[in-house]
């Protein structure tokens, strides 16, 4: 009988192991920009321990997760066209969007300008009377080109707001598949003040909750210099070592996960303070259920809340919805489709009116002046 059991046992493991691989030969196709649920994302981490030799209960415990965060593939972009969209690097980013991208993807268009952006051709220098918003992302901010919801809110504002002293909006978009806050923040830090911001906005999908602390065991199980400070020291605190296997490094560094929340953020809103500029977080959830996503958001809003600055919680966007309908491919590719991104707009709109802070960090001051367009925004904003 016991020999039974354990035959039956290995029957199971193998199958799920065997569900691993096959989940890794449809995620591979969707290189950086796959957002997916939890189980097949740590299905991936489990196989790559296991080559490792490292299969761990915490990585047994995972395979069975249900809720939603996202992934993304940066060490090993699959052969193939998509690969041609990034560029690899050994530094603190760990890859870029290229210049001059133009391909279709299932869920539209991907175009970047000369300088590696999803945006228009946009100079350095800020034109006169215009107001510039820096909007640092991942996946979640790049849809079907020139209908993300970011372009739909950059065309409201245009419509809405311009004023005797701003004549005209620009949402210049950072946004790269799988970033994490930590590129997010170094993104700010680094590549954004050439372009004189006058705010940021900071978009924060589900895939944060694990999404920095991979980005950490990326650059440690790399040797990629940390380049911070506050990340050497937390390392050190954390006790974590090169020869760690990833599974490890990401158990030692889950008690700081709000500390360095906190930082990542903090250090975005010092920079856009000491520039002169304001900062506003969206919470921008994939196309799930929202049930599911929030346990995630609960988790950032401490970290979030702690920054002092206006938080939109967007998590509630796909609640009544038929989640298939908002889906760029239902039930595999859970980014929002142009549909999707329409409806994200119109509920940030909606809860950006509900809080002048927000409105005012977005539009700037001399609200009074501006030609407003409803309460509400119904449809398309075209």
């Amino acid at each position: 009988m016991m020999k039974n059991d354990h035959f039956t046992k290995n029957i199971g493991w193998a199958t799920i192991l065997l569900l691993g691989f096959l989940s890794l030969d449809v995620l591979e196709r969707f290189p950086g920009f796959v957002v997916r649920f939890q189980s097949l994302r740590r299905l991936d981490l489990v196989v790559k321990e296991m080559h490792n030799g490292a299969l761990n209960a915490d990585d047994v415990h995972a395979l069975t997760a249900g809720y939603y965060e996202g992934i993304e593939h940066t060490a090993r972009i699959a052969p193939g066209a998509e690969n041609n969209d990034y560029r690899i690097s050994d530094n603190f980013l760990r890859y870029e969007l290229k210049p001059n991208v133009k391909r279709r993807y299932p869920a539209g268009m991907r175009i970047t300008n000369s300088l590696g952006m999803p945006n228009p051709e946009y100079s350095y220098q800020k034109p006169p009377h215009t107001r510039r918003i820096a909007l640092l992302g991942d996946s979640i901010s790049l849809g079907p080109y020139g209908h993300d919801f970011v372009s739909l809110l950059e065309t409201r504002l245009n419509q809405a707001y311009t004023t005797d002293q701003v004549h005209k909006f620009q949402i210049l978009n950072f946004a790269v598949p799988g970033y994490s806050l930590l590129q997010m923040m170094d993104v700010a830090l680094e590549k954004t003040s050439k372009f004189h911001p006058d705010a940021y906005m900071v978009e924060l999908s589900s895939q944060e909750v694990l999404g920095s602390r991979n980005h950490v065991v990326r650059l440690v199980t790399s040797g990629t210099d940390l380049k911070y400070d506050f990340l050497r020291a937390l390392i050190a605190r954390a006790g974590i070592r090169p020869t760690d296997r990833g599974a490890t490094i990401r158990m030692k560094l889950a008690p700081f996960f709000l500390p360095l929340t906190h930082w990542a953020l903090e250090q975005i809103q010092q920079h856009a303070s000491a520039e002169g500029a304001q900062i506003i977080i969206l919470l921008v959830p994939a196309v799930i259920d929202a049930n599911v996503s929030a346990a995630d958001f609960d988790q950032l809003r401490p970290a979030v809340d702690g920054i002092g600055v206006p938080v939109i919680d967007l998590r509630d966007t796909f609640r009544s919805a038929r989640l298939s309908d908002f889906q760029v491919v239902p039930g595999v590719d859970i980014h929002p489709n142009l549909r999707g991104h329409e409806l994200i707009f119109e509920n940030l709109y909606a809860k950006v009116l509900a809080q002048p802070g927000a409105l005012a960090t977005l539009a700037g001051n001399g609200l009074e002046n501006a030609k407003k367009v409803g309460t509400a925004p119904t449809g398309n904003p075209f």
